[in-house]
């Protein structure tokens, strides 16, 4: 019996042809990347490069560089939830209220179980929480209301 022919194994189960298993695991391999919400060309390791640069310059209280970083980092992977929380602080603490509540409700759409960032986002959206009017004390400011 060649490679290629099928056999029948103990108790009556069959083994698929080789070459069959080999079409199998490629077109699981095809169904898997496209799967993938990954842009072409990118690596896990730019997204996640883009949000811990992101994450750096936010707490230093670069907000506009990190809110660019955490976007790339978005471009890259469309269903990264911590990057659009990340871009709704990055908007909180540039007083932008309404472009914090999108992100928030985007990063909300893709993972609804996240209870510290509904409380954020309901008391924001009600008005509980509001943009300072004056100058924030740094990237903490938000987590000394929490």
């Amino acid at each position: 019996m060649n490679r290629l022919e099928t056999e029948s194994l103990e108790g009556g189960i069959s083994l698929m042809p080789i070459k069959a298993c080999r079409w199998s695991l490629a077109l699981l391999f095809i169904v898997l990347v496209a799967a993938c919400p990954l842009q072409a060309g990118t690596t896990v390791k730019d997204y996640v490069r883009d949000y811990k640069m992101g994450l750096s310059l936010y707490l230093k209280g670069n907000y506009e560089k990190a809110l660019v970083r955490f976007e790339q980092a978005i471009d890259n992977n469309f269903d990264f939830w911590q990057s659009y929380q990340m871009v709704g602080y990055c908007y909180f603490e540039l007083r932008d209220k309404e472009e914090a509540l999108k992100a928030f409700e985007e990063s909300l759409r893709i993972n609804p179980n996240n209870p510290k960032l509904i409380k954020i986002y309901n008391s924001l959206k009600s008005g509980n929480l509001d943009i300072p009017l004056r100058p924030v004390d740094g990237p903490t400011a938000m987590a000394k209301i929490f």
